[in-house]
């Protein structure tokens, strides 16, 4: 099981399904696929299979989230490691 913890989200997946979140964040391009916001900052928004959810993530906060997930597998090997 991975955990994913970035400010104020904290996600959870099966090793597969964290697989492939990551594939989506690391294949998004910010700035292709950045908008103005009504504060005037660019951000990218990352859907979720729930409709109802978005997250929406400035370039720095982007840059950020996709440490954190390579933290988190790095992490993951570490755990691996020390279980052995």
């Amino acid at each position: 099981m991975y955990y994913l913890w970035h400010n104020n989200l904290l996600l959870n997946f099966s090793m597969d399904a964290f697989a492939a979140f990551r594939g989506v964040v690391f294949s998004l391009p910010f700035q292709k696929n950045s908008l103005p916001f009504p504060d005037e900052v660019e951000r990218i928004i990352l859907h979720t299979p729930n409709d109802d959810i978005c997250f929406a993530f400035c370039y720095e906060e982007f840059e950020n989230f996709k440490l954190a997930i390579e933290e988190s597998i790095y992490m993951n090997e570490v755990y691996q490691l020390m279980a052995k």
